[in-house]
């Protein structure tokens, strides 16, 4: 096992201790540095887990993205400004995307308690700065994660889908660079039904080792195909650790894509009927749920986001994040012949048309992911 991975070599470490020393350079050179605690290396690659992929000439090189947390001691406006200049400039730079993520010291200890911020704690690198200043973050118990945690990573996971979706219904013929990331897009959707099915049963752990010593255990009664899913699971992983698409030139991303559509309409209602304790037998029925699909953020902050992104029509449902909207639009997106009109009322969106619903979609999932 290596520093950043489970099967890289010492070349594919050295490569990525340089992208972390140019990418620590590149921040700490900022106008804001005097704000600056540390600069922290989350995700797979912070945990040591992070995925490489093999070239036509044999070279390792990263697949997933940098993911690092800024923690400082300000959030001034022109400081994420900054801090999303960098961003771009890092990423063109790099061949690779690199998120900044500013996180304000002082609200460390009280972070909420998220798949985020648990990772984070769990499996970090400080790359710069105070080596222990992730002590301050709560130490949250592996087996308390708020399931809606995983419907929230099922969501995200399901966006993923729906750009794959948007760019398939063009006539288009996908180039060799969108071909790999739809690949990677749709290992990720098999990745994420194993990982909430762990946390579901409070079995959930950072490792994917652990993971997938775990998962063949848990009670999946209910699901059907239940081995298909931990089969795949297991097949994403081994791909994660080492990404080599030389193995999949023949990989058909268009029925993979409905292959793994299909799981996911199977597997959300699944896992959301457990998690609310209701009996959704399609996605139209668990749409008209809302707003009865669970309690997330507090009622003003709640209300303070609705009246921000949607104005004063939303008064009767003010009091209700608006990422419930999202949890029931995205599975209506994702089916073919859903209530567009229904999509449209439940986005707050004045058009109809599936490109705008997709957009609109995707706009406050911008805000709310």
């Amino acid at each position: 096992m290596g520093k950043y991975s489970v099967k890289g070599s010492p070349a594919f470490d050295a490569r990525v201790d340089a992208d972390m020393k140019r990418i620590a350079d590149a921040v700490y050179a900022s106008a804001f540095s005097r704000h600056w605690k540390a600069l922290v290396l989350s995700g797979s690659y912070g945990r040591g887990e992070g995925s490489l992929m093999v070239g036509p000439d044999g070279e390792e090189r990263p697949f997933n993205d940098y993911n690092l947390a800024v923690v400082t001691n300000s959030l001034d406006p022109l400081l994420k400004h900054a801090l999303k200049k960098l961003e771009k400039d890092l990423s063109e730079e790099l061949g690779l995307t690199v998120n900044l993520r500013p996180c304000l010291a002082a609200a460390l200890p009280k972070s909420e308690f998220s798949l985020l911020n648990y990772e984070m704690k769990c499996g970090h690198r400080v790359i710069r700065g105070n080596q222990t200043i992730l002590n301050a973050v709560p130490a949250y118990a592996h087996d308390a994660i708020p399931q809606s945690e995983g419907t929230r990573l099922l969501m995200n996971r399901g966006r993923l889908l729906l750009d794959i979706k948007r760019r398939l219904a063009r006539p288009e013929t996908l180039t060799r660079e969108e071909r790999e990331q739809f690949l990677k897009f749709l290992f990720k959707v098999d990745l994420a039904f194993g990982d909430c099915a762990l946390l579901l049963r409070g079995a959930y752990d950072p490792s994917y080792a652990v993971k997938r010593s775990r998962l063949p255990k848990i009670d999946l009664s209910g699901l059907d195909h239940a081995r298909a899913f931990t089969d795949a699971y297991n097949r994403a992983i081994d791909f994660k650790e080492r990404a080599d698409f030389q193995t999949l030139e023949n990989g058909n991303v268009y029925s993979r894509f409905a292959e793994i559509s299909t799981r996911y309409e199977e597997f959300f209602l699944w896992y959301e009927r457990r998690r609310l304790n209701r009996k959704f037998k399609t996605v139209e029925k668990y749409a008209h749920a809302f707003p009865d699909l669970g309690n997330e953020g507090s009622p003003l902050k709640n209300a303070v986001h609705n009246l921000r992104i949607f104005g004063r029509g939303v008064l009767p449902y003010c009091l209700v994040h608006p990422r419930l909207r999202l949890y029931a639009a995205l599975p209506l997106l994702l089916t073919k012949h859903a209530d567009r009109e229904e999509i449209s009322w439940l986005l707050r969106s004045p058009q109809t048309g599936v490109e705008e619903l997709c957009q609109a979609f995707c706009d406050l999932h911008e805000k709310f992911s």
